[in-house]
């Protein structure tokens, strides 16, 4: 009777170890990924920009040193002129970096932009670039790929190459 007991125990053991958890991959993380690669794929290899005339609010761009070894660069968007609902953004740049860019709306949620509006007052994308390098040697440029819904519920997409920032040498 106890070997019975111990062959059912044996065999019990042995198919609870036999079940293996399967690990299911997310869809909608999976496509955001591939949507947020197609992005800075085509914002890397763009040739033709929009000028900042075009580009119906303010985009105000800085390069800061934080410390010896490292900067920031920021895009502000803000002060819209049109209502921008479901606003998405990816800001790059030409240098090396294990990190990935700066976004909004790709991998997260949207935001909206609204005239007057009162809740989101602009969007601040901020990436950090590994560098000894002073910020006039880095020959930095910065591409920002920006698209909206109007309120025709129509989709408006820039390319902007960023030809003017400020930069502060020290942030302290």
């Amino acid at each position: 009777m106890k070997k019975l007991f111990l062959i059912f125990g044996l065999v019990f053991i042995l198919a609870g170890c036999s079940n293996q958890v399967e690990i299911g991959i997310d869809e909608d993380v999976e496509d955001n990924k591939l949507a947020y690669l197609d992005i800075k794929d085509n914002l890397t290899n763009q040739e033709d920009f929009s000028n900042l005339e075009d580009i119906p609010c303010n985009i105000t761009a800085s390069v800061d040193r934080i410390n010896e070894e490292e900067i920031s660069y920021r895009i502000i968007i803000d002060d819209p002129k049109v209502n921008m609902y479901d606003v998405e953004a990816l800001l790059i740049h030409n240098n090396f970096t294990e990190d990935i860019f700066p976004s909004i709306g790709i991998l997260d949620e949207t935001e909206s932009l609204l005239v007057d509006g009162q809740d989101v007052k602009g969007i601040s994308l901020v990436g950090y670039i590994e560098t000894t390098k002073e910020i006039s040697e880095l020959d930095l440029e910065l591409r920002l790929w920006l698209k909206y819904i109007d309120e025709e519920g129509l989709d408006h997409e820039f390319y902007y190459k960023v030809d003017d920032f400020s930069t502060n040498i020290d942030n302290n």
